[in-house]
């Protein structure tokens, strides 16, 4: 889940996929595979051209081969999704950058009147990070796994903590400022997260493979099992898994193609106006990494890139498009697992600048 371990239809040129992937494009993924995924599967456009590509299996027991139209689980790449909400809200005046936390969620933590809502986005709010209290809770009790968490009891683990510095004045990877996020926009609209992701980007852009999930236990079908390594035996089947647990963090299902074509439709001004698009993709230094509003910048040997990775149970996910919008790179495998995610990352910038 943490990114480091997410309507002018006219302006987007229509793409079509290849019918059959060249061998280079399902080569290049070998390394991941090498590195113990089960399966990995890229899409890759440069210009009007795209080209997929997977090898592996979507499914051990079964044996069946991924296909690059799986459904998968994309973790954090959802914060681009939720910071776009976001965004479209403070176009329409309903919300300010400036706005704080404790105006828009009355008592929400004992410091809400100290941060804004640009620094939830950024990762610059100080508010400590829930993700390690749930999975410590997934170690001590197999239940936890698919029981159903609200997003007030996601906030309330953390809610007891004081802040991790000053808002402002440092910055650093906040999944739990991303719930707050989908908070708010549920509290602004009156409408669920799930159903502002849909009404704004996923229906707009015919997203039809993209939801945010709530308590569904499995991806819709086709899906891509994830997997996670087991010391001393196969890896495990970690596909089913309740995830509430991410909620506006991490808990985005979508495909290769979606996920491509909403990034290209963000960067290249069809979701935002101007201002605020420039607004997003200006950074500041979240460890290490230079972060903006819900997106990261990346460089590779042929230029910056925009977009965002994420890693939740069973999956491992980056999605990249140059600065001028003519190259794209989706990479997905389905194991979590650090060694293979970086074989999958070391793709990035071969790829995108081939």
């Amino acid at each position: 889940m943490h990114g480091l371990l997410s309507m002018v239809l006219t302006a987007m040129v229509a793409v079509h996929p290849a019918a059959h992937p060249a061998n280079d494009l399902a080569q290049a993924l070998q390394p991941v595979r090498d590195a113990g995924a089960p399966a990995a599967m890229v899409l890759l456009r440069e210009h009007q051209l795209v080209r997929t590509a997977a090898v592996g299996v979507a499914d051990t027991a079964t044996g069946r081969p991924a296909n690059s139209g799986d459904h998968l689980r994309a973790g954090s790449v959802t914060k681009s999704f939720v910071a776009t909400v976001v965004l479209q809200l403070v176009a329409e005046r309903r919300l300010s950058l400036d706005d704080r936390l404790g105006a828009l969620l009355p008592g929400v933590l004992p410091y809400a009147d100290t941060i804004t809502v640009r620094q939830l986005l950024n990762h610059h709010s100080g508010v400590p990070e829930y993700l390690g209290i749930v999975v410590q809770k997934y170690a001590e009790d197999p239940a936890a796994w698919l029981r159903h968490w609200s997003p007030a009891e996601l906030v309330a683990l953390v809610a007891d903590q004081p802040a991790q510095f000053p808002a402002g004045t440092d910055g650093r990877y906040s999944n739990t400022g991303y719930v707050l996020l989908g908070m708010i926009v549920e509290r602004v609209t009156g409408r669920t997260l799930a159903a502002e992701i849909g009404r704004r980007i996923a229906g707009p852009l015919g997203l039809r493979d993209t939801m945010l999930a709530g308590d569904e236990l499995t991806p819709p079908s086709p899906v891509m099992h994830g997997y996670a390594p087991m010391p001393g035996a196969d890896p495990v089947d970690v596909t089913e898994w309740n995830p509430s647990a991410a909620w506006a963090a991490g808990a985005l299902v979508s495909t290769l193609a979606d996920l491509a074509r909403f990034y290209r439709a963000l960067l290249g001004g069809a979701l935002l106006p101007r201002p605020l698009l420039r607004q997003m993709l200006a950074t500041t230094d979240v460890d290490g990494i230079a972060y903006g509003l819900g997106v990261f910048r990346i460089s590779t040997p042929c230029g910056p890139a925009f977009g965002h990775n994420g890693a939740v149970y069973g999956y491992m996910t980056d999605v990249f498009t140059s600065a001028d919008g003519t190259r794209q790179v989706v990479l997905a495998e389905n194991y979590y697992d650090l060694g293979a995610w970086q074989a999958q990352e070391s793709l990035i910038g071969t790829l995108l600048c081939r």
